[in-house]
């Protein structure tokens, strides 16, 4: 065996080109498709995450066919409902950032307010009313350390183009990265004059249900009671962040296609016969007396040892290019591509069900296609292979 294992190796190192060129290009699509799984995985964690502070119900006011401010007068009469126990306006909206050419979203909170998601509410706590102050996280203040250092904070336009220029009051970070890149907190009061909304208005209303079985019921009561208001249930918040999540995955799924396309190009060439060089030399050793069982057990050790270390490190080149890294241009397949959108860091997560898949999706079917031919030929006299 160690005869075998020896000659394995001088045999590897002897067609060092070919055989390096061979592993560069299996560790390549290893690469990609391990991205691939690893960019779907942390996202889908992200999301997951995201998910578990959705309210059991979202109202929206919606006239022709487009949202607008609803009044806080249209959610009193929800209040007599036994299945409610709080209705909280929010005051909200994308802001664009004309000379940064980015849209963000600003977000006005208040001092003693039960907000759903519990990051807001440790913010809002401690936050001083009045004062043109904001909270963000370091991503975005890193963001606008131009605009920071220059005006002393960063100028927002109400919509009669007053300026409101307002002061960083502290950083804060969310426990997920995609909202770290998105949301600056500021007084519920200031919000409202950079967005235009007047005192008895919002943006949406979040409704908690005590019991999760009546959250559909209480739905339908508000829809049938005023047919401006839309109403968006958790689970269809969730359905809606899914099909956004598999129509972006798509993209991912057109590239593990084109890899798994050209994977199959390779086996097929290996599968389709031996080069005229490894057909001889399989004819010299069967005339130095090497049985069919040696020949296989050699080309297995070749394949296994080629293929195994060129999973290894596509896959670990894959875990530093996504974590460490942090995916550049792949990432934007999913975020979308804007070179001024603030960067957020992906969530650390490995599935290993999914690489034992891609493993034994790859590895054995190559070594499989490395032994078949070589097993035909070492099947045939030694003479009649050298010739």
């Amino acid at each position: 065996m160690k005869t075998i294992f020896d000659y394995t190796l001088s045999s590897i190192t002897r067609y060092g080109y070919k055989n390096l060129a061979l592993m560069v290009i299996f560790a390549f699509l290893v690469f990609l498709m391990s991205c691939a799984m690893m960019i779907t995985n942390s996202l889908n964690k992200e999301y997951k995450l995201i998910s578990k502070d959705f309210p059991e119900l979202l109202v929206q006011k919606n006239i022709g066919g487009r949202n607008v401010p609803i009044n806080a007068s249209d959610m009193d009469t929800f209040w007599d409902y036994p299945s409610i126990s709080s209705i909280e306006g929010r005051v909200w909206g994308q802001y664009y950032f004309e000379r940064n050419q980015i849209y963000l979203t600003i977000f006005g909170i208040k001092t003693f307010t039960d907000y759903y998601m519990d990051d807001i509410k440790k913010v809002a706590e401690n936050f001083p009313e009045g004062e043109n102050l904001m909270v963000a996280s370091p991503e975005v203040l890193k963001f606008f350390k131009d605009d920071i250092y220059v005006y002393g904070g960063i100028p927002f336009f109400t919509p009669d183009n007053s300026l409101i220029k307002v002061s960083v009051g502290g950083e804060f970070k969310f426990k997920n990265a995609l909202e770290n890149a998105d949301i600056i907190m500021l007084d519920e009061n200031v919000t409202r004059k950079i967005l235009g909304l007047s005192d008895d208005f919002y943006t949406d209303f979040v409704i908690r249900v005590l019991n999760h079985e009546e959250v559909d019921l209480t739905a339908d009561k508000i829809r049938i009671s005023n047919p401006t208001l839309k109403v968006i249930t958790k689970d269809e918040m969730l359905r809606q962040y899914q099909l956004l999540y598999d129509y972006k995955s798509g993209w991912f799924l057109m590239l593990l296609m084109i890899s798994f396309v050209t994977y199959a190009i390779i086996l097929y060439d290996k599968a389709s016969g031996l080069r005229s060089e490894e057909r001889r030399e399989i004819g010299i050793l069967k005339a130095l007396g090497w049985e069919i069982s040696h020949i296989i057990r050699y080309k297995l050790l070749e394949a296994s040892i080629m293929s195994v270390l060129a999973f290894l490190v596509g896959l670990i080149a894959a875990i530093f290019f996504v974590y460490g890294l942090n995916a550049p241009f792949l990432i934007r397949i999913f975020s979308g591509y804007d070179e001024l959108k603030p960067s957020f860091e992906l969530m650390f997560s490995v599935d290993f069900r999914l690489i034992a898949l891609l493993f034994f999706t790859t590895v054995p079917l190559y070594i499989a296609v490395c032994i078949i031919p070589a097993w035909k030929v070492a099947s045939w006299d030694a003479g009649e292979v050298l010739r």
